[in-house]
């Protein structure tokens, strides 16, 4: 089957080749993810000659070949790995609908098995975490896997079934996913108890500026994820990857740190920090990316609808 003929098949020839190819994509999958025939054989308790010709026929009926034949081995091509891909998320989704066949109780939505979840930074265990432990609280069954991801991985993550919802700040679209802003966490100016600053009676603008900052890593959009404004310039003392390690920095008084307010408004009524009345960080906005149309894992929608009324209650700069 040509190239030009099958970007022209209709829906019903289309059909038909899934259908023929379909008993095959088990033992291709064996191939892909071992790259050697017998291997693939044993863990299929068939022997290579049958899964050679599996592969044969498969790849007449698609009109490409899918391996680079190295030797004895076998090494997938850009086309191969396409069709992995699909195979792994066809699979997942089979898996998923069997389960909500078998466990479904009178057209109640299934809330069991796997939710993953991608998250990163403050909304790991400030915002998501409270909310899908209630979840999971209402729902012994279901079994959330956390998985820390910034945006373009959590999409990618997305796309390949590898993720059912992910939460973060860069408002980053991607085909075939839904993204959707769920509102604003607000950041402040800090500093510990052992920071020249923290028991200063006026500090303005300028002079904040004068001490170095502890910073967090830099996102998808090329700039610090504390949402510093890029046309203001400061001094960086220390680039830190984790959230608490840099409340942990702020909190010696060697650096000023932005943060979250929901994430220091308790060490600022305990005395351990200071907020500076110095607004220069806008609010970060916070969003919820999810497969468009995939309805197979109804606790990923309950938990973004959690989530989303979390954000609308935090904490914000003099809450």
């Amino acid at each position: 089957m040509s190239s030009r003929y099958r970007a022209k098949i209709s829906n019903v020839e289309r059909a038909a080749l899934i259908a023929q190819i379909w008993p095959w994509l088990p033992a291709f999958r064996a191939i892909a993810e071992s790259e050697h025939l017998p291997t693939a054989a044993r863990r299929l308790h068939v022997v290579p000659s049958a899964l050679s010709r599996t592969l044969r026929l498969l790849e007449e009926a698609l009109g490409e070949r899918l391996f680079t034949r190295v030797g004895r081995r076998l090494a997938l091509n850009a086309r191969g790995r396409a069709l992995l891909e699909a195979v792994r998320a066809g699979e997942e989704a089979v898996a998923r609908g069997a389960a909500r066949a078998v466990a479904a109780d009178d057209g109640e939505p299934l809330f069991a098995g796997e939710l993953r979840v991608g998250t990163l930074g403050v909304l790991t265990n400030h915002v998501v975490l409270p909310e899908l432990l209630a979840l999971v609280a209402a729902h012994p069954a279901l079994l959330p896997v956390l998985r820390n991801a910034r945006a373009a991985e959590a999409n990618h993550r997305l796309a390949l079934h590898e993720l059912d919802v992910a939460f973060y700040y860069d408002a980053l679209p991607a085909p075939g996913l839904t993204l959707r802003r769920l509102g604003l966490l607000t950041n402040g100016i800090y500093c510990g108890r052992a920071h020249p600053l923290y028991r200063a009676r006026r500090v303005d603008r300028a002079r904040l500026l004068e001490h170095a900052f502890s910073v967090p890593a830099i996102g998808d959009r090329g700039t610090p994820m504390d949402n510093w404004p890029v046309d203001v310039e400061r001094r960086i003392g220390m680039q830190i990857e984790l959230l608490q390690t840099n409340v942990e920095v702020c909190r010696s008084g060697r650096f000023v740190t932005v943060l979250p307010d929901v994430v220091a408004a308790p060490l600022v009524r305990d005395g351990e920090l200071r907020r500076f009345p110095v607004e220069l960080v806008p609010p970060v906005e916070v969003y919820a990316a999810t497969r468009a149309g995939d309805d197979s894992v109804p606790a990923a929608a309950a938990l973004v609808e959690a989530v989303a009324r979390r954000v609308g209650g935090a904490i914000t700069a003099g809450g």
